[in-house]
C-alpha cells in the first residue's frame, strides 16, 4: 500500500509542476494568507511531515493562525473554490 501511495504523490506532484500550481494559505473563513511557490512548499510541507503550521515557518512565515489549510491552485480564487465544491461534496 505504501508503494502506491508514494506513486500517487510523485503523479500529483507532477500534475501540480504541470499545471504551475501555487500553495496559498487561507484562514477556515476564506482570507487569503499568503501565497507560497510550489517548490519551496513542496519541500517544507514534506520536512514538517505534513504540518501546515511547521512548513508555514520553514519558509518564512510567522505567527499564523491555528486553523491555516493549504490549498493548491493556479490562483487563489481557484483554489479555494475548489475547497469549497470539494467540501459540499463531501457533505452531500
Amino acid at each position: 500500500m505504501k508503494r502506491h501511495q508514494s506513486k500517487r504523490a510523485q503523479e500529483q506532484r507532477r500534475l501540480r509542476k504541470r499545471r504551475n500550481a501555487r500553495a496559498f494559505l487561507f484562514t477556515a473563513g476564506g482570507q487569503l494568507l499568503a501565497e507560497v511557490a510550489r517548490e519551496p512548499w513542496e519541500l517544507a510541507i514534506r520536512f514538517a511531515g505534513g504540518d501546515v503550521g511547521g512548513a508555514a515557518q520553514e519558509c518564512g512565515l510567522e505567527a499564523l493562525p491555528r486553523d491555516v489549510k493549504a490549498l493548491w491552485g493556479r490562483s487563489a480564487a481557484a483554489a479555494w473554490s475548489t475547497y469549497r465544491r470539494w467540501q459540499n461534496r463531501s457533505k452531500a
